[in-house]
């Protein structure tokens, strides 16, 4: 096997209160020093052989899958049927209820009723339908989409549940705790997706392209925040 599935570094932001951006909108993530050094760590670990080197949903990441091509791989609940269909006949798969850092959380889906809608109040009853415990703790069982509803994590039938292609993995019980080891809901103002992108591109630079050093490729990275104002 050649290494983890990607260095991640955005994952660990999600554990940063102010990683990018202050909550007036001031823009700090070229001088936070706990984002440098987030920086610093994952490509640290990509010199050391620690990285499969390849950008995730190419088709060299997907056909990895059937060359045991990763040693281990971050594996939010939405993960579990990637897996499972790219490494289809594949054994040995497996989940460890960790996280370095904590837990952490990208964030999630919404629905929306529009106003002009003929049955606005009928949608809404079906959107509530559709987001309550019962439906979400069904739908994780279907499809592996983590229950948004925290009344749904103490649900027996949420943490007894386990997949048969991950060893039998304790699935309800394990993301259940992910969830409960979330500890920090980081700021996100109106920068942040274009920074987030800026920052991907940095790691990608160094850890999947090989254009550029760490060094070289932070300096690019500074100068696409500033352009962003």
């Amino acid at each position: 096997m050649d290494g983890i599935r990607w260095c991640d570094l955005p994952g660990h932001g999600q554990q940063v209160p102010n990683a990018y951006e202050n909550a007036d909108g001031t823009i700090i993530a070229t001088e936070n020093a706990e984002v440098k050094a987030l920086y610093d760590k994952v490509l640290a670990a990509s010199a050391k052989g620690l990285s499969a080197n390849l950008a995730q949903w190419s088709d060299d990441w997907t056909g990895s899958f059937q060359r045991d091509g990763f040693a281990t791989m971050v594996c939010p609940s939405w993960m579990l049927g990637v897996i499972e269909g790219n490494a289809a006949g594949v054994k040995g798969w497996d989940i460890a209820n960790t996280f370095p850092g904590g837990g952490g959380n990208w964030g999630g889906s919404f629905l929306t009723v529009p106003t002009q809608g003929k049955n606005p109040d009928a949608a809404k009853k079906l959107a509530d339908w559709l987001t309550a415990p019962e439906q979400q703790i069904k739908a994780f069982k279907s499809k592996g989409t983590f229950p948004s509803q925290q009344a749904a994590l103490a649900s027996t039938e949420l943490t007894g549940t386990t997949n048969a292609f991950f060893n039998n993995a304790p699935t309800g019980k394990i993301f259940s705790e992910r969830a409960q080891a979330v500890k920090v809901v980081p700021f996100k103002g109106a920068k942040y997706s274009g920074i987030n992108d800026a920052m991907q591109q940095a790691i990608a630079r160094v850890d999947i392209d090989k254009t550029d050093t760490a060094e070289s490729s932070w300096e690019k990275f500074v100068s696409a925040v500033k352009a962003l104002g």
